[in-house]
């Protein structure tokens, strides 16, 4: 992981500005308000892993989620609860396919129309991972790799199925570090609707703003590092000095702390990129 430290520092302008990200958002007062809102918002995540009961061990040792698990097809898909609310899922990710990293985090960011935007993304020169296909919990999703290699999650909430309301609002931002951060920017723009704001005054590195609101940030990936794209996805967590001590204490490695910030990214014990915020006090 060495070579990402020096790039961090870009990583906490968009994340101190969060909670004033608001352009000129609104009340909302209906589901479909709601939903529409936060289009282009990371929303739900899944850990793909090479070792299912090593991750699920360790993110019940350090965050306390408990696992719920669902037979699908010859698959297992578990699903990670935070104090009684979903959170995310872990399933098995083929070895076959794995040429880095053994684990995996793959956000999915909250969209309009899964089918259209994949058939976008695809005609833009993504890569569909997994076709768009009812996502039994909470709607419909699909799995892309961006021209540039980065792994994005799409997923369409259904407003008639109720659970999405029981989904963990604690996802708190996505940021993807690109090889050709220009590049990504256009194809994020053009294939979701983003709008875009350079966060610097080399326009090298941009926040993508949707439904009036911040939803992520791309910022360039350090040549010093592995050339190709990925996003980290950021959770807020209680006590963020706390979860460190015990991510460490379990296998973790920390990438990236700054003092007096409340941030940090960590890998787990199987590789996967992990970004955590401290939560804010009520």
């Amino acid at each position: 992981m060495k070579g990402f430290t020096k790039f961090f520092i870009a990583l906490l302008l968009p994340l101190l500005l969060t909670s004033n990200a608001s352009i000129a958002a609104q009340v909302a007062t209906t589901d479909k308000e709601k939903i529409t809102n936060q289009h282009g918002k990371l929303v739900w995540a899944d850990l793909y892993t090479g070792d299912v009961e090593a991750s699920l061990k360790f993110y019940h040792d350090t965050f306390g989620w408990t696992v719920k698990e669902f037979a699908k097809e010859q698959a297992k898909y578990h699903l990670l609860y935070d104090n009684g609310q979903a959170i995310a899922g872990v399933l098995a990710r083929d070895s076959k396919r794995n040429k880095t990293d053994n684990a995996l985090w793959v956000g999915s960011i909250d969209t309009d129309n899964v089918s259209s935007r994949s058939e976008l993304a695809a005609k833009n020169n993504a890569t569909i991972i997994l076709a768009p296909h009812d996502f039994t919990l909470y709607g419909k999703r699909s799995v892309l790799a961006d021209p540039q290699g980065g792994v994005i999650a799409l997923l369409e909430l259904d407003l008639i199925n109720k659970n999405h309301k029981k989904i963990s609002n604690k996802w708190d931002w996505a940021q993807l570090f690109s090889t050709n951060t220009k590049q990504a920017a256009l194809f994020y723009q053009d294939t979701f609707g983003y709008s875009l704001e350079p966060i610097n005054a080399k326009k090298d590195s941009f926040f993508l703003i949707q439904a009036e609101m911040i939803q992520a940030s791309i910022v360039k990936l350090p040549e010093t590092f592995e050339q190709r794209d990925r996003w980290v996805n950021f959770i807020e967590v209680n006590k963020l000095n706390t979860v460190l001590s015990k991510a460490t204490a379990n296998g973790a490695t920390v990438i990236y702390h700054p003092k007096n910030r409340g941030l940090a990214i960590i890998a787990d014990p199987n590789g996967a990129l992990l970004g955590l915020t401290q939560q804010e006090s009520e």
